[in-house]
């Protein structure tokens, strides 16, 4: 075995020790930048197709969320696998499963509040459930950011929604359903886009000040 074989073979053992395999959460931030491409799409186009087709619109929802678990999981084996990890970690699988039932609730209530063309009460629904995914994800991964994001959401969505149902505009298609859409794509799409460049950005450079 070459020096270079057995220096590598040491780091990977030291590596097995250090990483608590049921506990370790590594995390692909590339996968923000995906749901929140995902976010924008179905914010402006949930209300075209709910209206052409309840069908159409819940599977058009259904297609694009299985879409960012699969690109998501892809992303996280490649994540894995720089730490020699081959399956997934129960944290990593809290989340996922957690994310997988909100979204599943959302999808249901989706295709009942818009039989009733309650497309406002949509939006803040998927603000506020996304939000719980995103508490969980801020205590797991112990980033603050994620944690702040998701009470932002959390607010606005009850405050939005208060405001709707006391001046009667949960049904309202004019300046009011604009302005949930706008909180909605910031709330989904801008901010985690943000919090994840600036922890990439943190990540690349604790790894060169470490010469990795």
């Amino acid at each position: 075995m070459s020096e270079k074989e057995e220096v590598l073979r040491q780091i990977s053992e030291i590596k097995s020790h250090l990483i608590d395999k049921e506990t370790f959460f590594p995390y692909n931030y590339n996968a923000c930048h995906v749901w929140s491409v995902i976010a924008v799409v179905l914010t402006l186009s949930m209300m075209p197709t709910y209206q052409y087709s309840i069908v159409l619109g819940g599977t058009l929802t259904s297609i694009l969320i299985v879409f960012g678990f699969l690109v998501e999981g892809s992303l996280t084996k490649k994540e894995n696998e720089s730490y020699d990890i081959d399956d997934c970690t129960k944290r990593q699988q809290f989340i996922m499963q957690n994310f997988i039932m909100l979204s599943l609730f959302g999808i249901v209530l989706s295709i009942l509040l818009a039989q009733h063309q309650l497309y406002v009460v949509i939006f803040l629904i998927w603000l506020f459930l996304i939000a719980l995914g995103q508490f969980a994800v801020g205590f797991v991964l112990n980033v603050r950011e994620f944690s702040s994001m998701a009470m932002f959401n959390i607010s606005m969505a009850l405050i939005l929604l208060a405001l709707g149902s006391y001046f009667n505009l949960l049904e309202e298609q004019g300046l009011f359903f604009t302005l949930v859409q706008t909180v909605v794509i910031f709330g989904l799409a801008v901010l985690p886009s943000w919090v994840a460049y600036r922890q990439q950005t943190l990540v690349s450079n604790h790894q060169k000040a470490c010469g990795v």
